[in-house]
């Protein structure tokens, strides 16, 4: 599919709009099978991550999404579906990259401030991740790129996510194509 057949002009076709519905559902079934697998993760090839690369996924991603009025990464299951997605979908080549990014972040902690991430206060764990994110985001890496996507994906594509961070509404009302976010409080989940 080209990016003339998803986009028309601004506006969205049929096919891209199923392609959409498509991906969620199927990401909403995915997430159903992972909360049943086992907690270390491991799998018929092993284990996707050591037990400390989990610990820093862990942190990592509660570093990128925060709990704040609304519940982060972390309760909402980000670092299990990340390791079920690396053990079960993921490419040899994508597996090493994520972890590639998590060895980097932790390099940084160390160069920056002389201890490991974990280690770190709440401060300096957000100022590593701003200078991994602005030097990511210069270079255009796409390691980075895959590992923040999975990040986000694994939250908005859980419960707490859809329901709690995003509005859901199944019958939403009258539509109205453009009001301020204060109005309505929240972006909407569909």
């Amino acid at each position: 599919m080209s990016d003339s057949d998803s986009v028309n002009g601004g506006r969205l076709n049929r096919r891209a709009m199923v392609l959409g519905a498509v991906f969620l559902v199927g990401g909403a079934a995915a997430l159903t099978r992972f909360a049943s697998r086992p907690a270390n993760g491991a799998n018929a090839r092993g284990p996707v991550l050591s037990a400390d690369q989990f610990a820093l996924l862990e942190q990592v991603s509660d570093v990128m999404i925060p709990a704040t009025d609304t519940p982060g990464a972390a309760a909402a299951g980000v670092p299990a579906f990340m390791r079920d997605m690396l053990a079960e979908w993921a490419s040899r080549q994508t597996r090493a990259q994520i972890a590639s990014v998590l060895e980097g972040i932790e390099k940084q902690a160390w160069s920056k401030f002389g201890a490991a991430f974990g280690e770190l206060p709440a401060e300096q764990r957000l100022e590593v991740m701003r200078v991994i994110d602005e030097q990511s985001l210069a270079r255009q890496d796409a390691a980075y790129g895959k590992f923040k996507y999975l990040v986000l994906v694994g939250y908005y594509q859980s419960e707490i996510g859809a329901t709690q961070e995003l509005r859901f509404e199944l019958v939403p009302g009258a539509w109205r194509s453009c009001l301020p976010l204060s109005e309505v409080g929240r972006a909407s989940a569909v």
